[in-house]
C-alpha cells in the first residue's frame, strides 16, 4: 500500500528504509532502473508522494547521458518536427522554473540555471532564410521568437564571426549545469526518503502471472516491488519481460569540447552544425555529434576535430581559449525519435528513450509516471510516447 502525506524523513524512518541492525531492505513501493535525471526526477517524485523508493544504477547517479549533455532546455532550439515531442517539450519547459526552484530549495544546491536564452546564427543566405521559416513556424504556435539583424546579433553576442548575416533569439530557452541537476535531485530524493543503490546492475525483470513484481541484480540480489520503473537510458531495451516486447532503445554516441573562456559568451550560441553553451565558471562547452558507435564511450580524434572547427568558425575567439576537457555520452534513441513514457505491463513503466532531449523533459517524465505510480492514468496526449506502440 502506497504511504501517506510527503513531509520530513526522521532517523526512525531511514533506518526503516535501510533494515535494521544493518540489512538491506529488499521490499519497496516502487524500484527505479537508471540513474539519470529522469530517473532521479521519477524517485523523488515518488518519494514526495509517500512512497518507498529504492532506485538501482549500474555505475553513478548521473553518470551516463546526463552528466554528458550540455543541460539545454531546448523546446525551440531543436525545432522538433514532430508534433507531440515538441508539445511535450515545451510543457515541461513550462514546469522547469517551478522544478528548480524546489529541488534547489529541498537539496540547498544550485543547478547553475541561466537565463539569457539561446542565439541562431545564420552564416549565410540560406541559412538566414532557413531560420525565417523557423520563426514564422514558432510564431505561428505563439512561441517567442526575435529576428536578429546582423547588427543587433553582434551588438548581442560580439564574438560571433564576422561572417554572420543575421539570426533569431530565442528567449526562453535557458540552460543548467546537467550534473548538478543531478546531484541536486539525488539529495533530494534521499532527503525525502528514496534510497539510492550505485554498482547496482539490474540483470533481470521478477514476473509472476504476467504481472511484474521486482528485479534481480547482476550479483543475484532480489528486490520487490509493486511498481518497476525502468529509466536506464540506452540500457532499457535489454530489460523486458517473456510476451512483451520492450521499448527499443540504440545508443548514439554524443562527443563534446569543453573550452575555459570566461566571458566570451552570455547567451548559448548555435547553428546547422554546433552549439556552444557557456557556463557560469567560465567553461564553454562544444557540441555534439551525433554518431552511431554502438556502446564505445570513446572520445575520437575526427569527432574532436569536426567540433572544434565548427566552434571556431562560428566563433573564432576561440582558437586563443584553453582547452579544457572532452567527452562523449550514449544518448538512447528509440526508433521513431519519440520517448518510450508509460505503462507496458502490470507493475511495469518505461521512461526510456529520450534521445537528446533528457534534460528538458525531466519534469514532465517524472510528473507523468508519478500520476501511473499513484494509480492514476495519462491523457490522450501520452498516447505517441506509449511504450507499448512497439509492440
Amino acid at each position: 500500500m502506497i504511504g501517506g502525506a510527503t513531509g520530513g524523513v526522521n532517523n526512525t524512518r531511514r533506518l526503516s528504509r535501510c533494515g535494521r541492525l544493518g540489512a538491506m531492505r529488499s521490499a519497496f513501493d516502487v524500484v527505479v532502473v537508471g540513474g539519470g535525471v529522469i530517473g532521479l526526477g521519477i524517485a523523488r517524485e515518488g518519494a514526495r508522494a509517500g512512497m518507498s523508493v529504492c532506485l538501482l544504477e549500474r555505475g553513478e547517479t548521473g553518470g551516463e547521458a546526463t552528466g554528458a549533455s550540455a543541460g539545454m532546455l531546448a523546446a525551440q532550439l531543436e525545432a522538433h518536427e514532430a508534433a507531440p515531442l515538441r508539445s511535450l517539450a515545451l510543457r515541461s519547459r513550462e514546469l522547469y522554473p517551478d522544478f528548480v526552484r524546489q529541488v534547489e530549495a529541498e537539496a540547498d544546491l544550485s543547478v547553475d540555471l541561466r537565463r539569457e536564452g539561446a542565439v541562431v546564427v545564420a552564416l549565410d543566405e540560406a541559412g538566414r532564410n532557413e531560420l525565417g521559416r523557423q520563426a514564422q513556424d514558432q510564431h505561428r504556435l505563439g512561441l517567442e521568437v526575435e529576428t536578429l539583424s546582423r547588427e543587433e546579433l553582434l551588438r548581442l553576442e560580439p564574438a560571433v564571426c564576422r561572417g554572420a548575416i543575421g539570426g533569431i533569439r530565442l528567449p526562453h530557452e535557458h540552460t543548467l549545469d546537467p550534473r548538478l541537476l543531478a546531484a541536486a535531485l539525488r539529495r533530494a530524493a534521499e532527503r525525502a526518503g528514496a534510497e539510492i543503490r550505485t554498482g547496482a546492475e539490474v540483470a533481470e525483470l521478477l514476473a509472476e502471472d504476467g504481472v511484474v513484481r521486482g528485479v534481480r541484480t547482476a550479483d543475484g540480489h532480489e528486490v520487490r516491488a509493486r511498481e518497476v520503473v525502468v529509466a536506464a537510458g540506452a540500457w532499457s531495451g535489454a530489460l523486458a519481460v517473456p510476451g512483451m516486447t520492450a521499448p527499443p532503445s540504440e545508443p548514439v554516441r554524443g562527443q563534446m569540447l569543453c573550452f575555459l573562456a570566461p566571458g566570451l559568451l552570455r547567451h548559448v550560441v548555435a547553428s546547422e552544425d554546433i552549439y556552444l553553451v557557456p557556463r557560469s565558471d567560465g567553461r564553454v562547452l562544444a557540441g555534439a555529434t551525433m554518431e552511431k558507435a554502438g556502446f564505445d564511450r570513446r572520445v575520437t580524434g575526427a569527432g574532436l576535430a569536426r567540433l572544434s572547427a565548427a566552434a571556431l568558425r562560428l566563433v573564432p575567439a576561440l582558437a586563443d581559449a584553453v582547452f579544457h576537457s572532452a567527452w562523449a555520452g550514449l544518448r538512447p534513441a528509440a526508433p521513431d525519435g519519440l520517448p518510450a513514457i508509460g505503462r507496458a505491463a502490470p507493475g511495469l513503466v518505461y521512461a526510456c528513450g529520450h534521445l537528446r532531449n533528457g534534460i528538458v523533459l525531466a519534469p514532465i517524465t517524472a510528473v507523468m509516471v508519478g500520476r501511473l505510480l499513484g494509480g492514476g492514468s495519462l491523457d490522450s496526449a501520452a498516447a505517441p510516447f506509449d511504450p507499448k506502440r512497439f509492440a
